[in-house]
């Protein structure tokens, strides 16, 4: 279940403003992101400075994790990272979205989240964006530059835009 906290939101995000402006050693970084995240799984966890998210805490990790500078996650919704996952520079991850109807949209406000989902031994390419409700099966390389707006199977390579599977793996 998604945790929304507003304060610990606010103090979160102070706190990352603070680890991205740092000149920190790698490993003072990564123990840093550890308690900003609290990451509790074993394995290394390691995301390059600067990145941005939208809670922090509803980001969950399965150990021997990478992502490269820039990465936005947008974690209003779960996000949940299977092991040996890498990311690209710039990859954005989105797990919120609003009502496509403009009335309910200005009347209500609403965000409605869905969790994303990435397996094992995923790999996700430079500047590819993942939308709200996807699930990256297994082994599975994405492309840069990609949109993914549907789940994608084990073992595949999926680019473009919208994201489409190229070849199996």
């Amino acid at each position: 279940m998604p945790i929304r906290d507003e304060q610990n939101r606010k103090k979160k995000r102070e706190q990352l403003r603070l680890l991205n402006q740092s000149d920190y050693d790698r490993e003072t970084i990564i123990a840093s992101e550890r308690a900003l995240l609290e990451i509790k799984t074993e394995g290394t966890v390691y995301i390059d400075i600067p990145f941005q998210f939208d809670f922090g805490t509803n980001l969950h990790f399965s150990g021997n994790f990478y992502a490269n500078t820039d990465c936005l996650f947008l974690d209003t919704g779960d996000i949940n990272f299977g092991k040996n996952v890498k990311l690209g520079p710039r990859v954005q991850i989105y797990t919120v979205n609003h009502p496509v109807d403009p009335t309910e949209r200005l009347e209500k406000g609403l965000a409605i989240a869905s969790p994303v989902t990435i397996g094992d031994n995923v790999w996700i390419g430079g500047g590819s964006i993942i939308n709200p409700g996807v699930v990256i099966g297994a082994n599975t390389v994405i492309g840069s530059g990609s949109v993914v707006t549907r789940s994608l199977p084990d073992n595949v390579l999926a680019a473009g835009v919208p994201a489409k599977v190229i070849r199996e793996i």
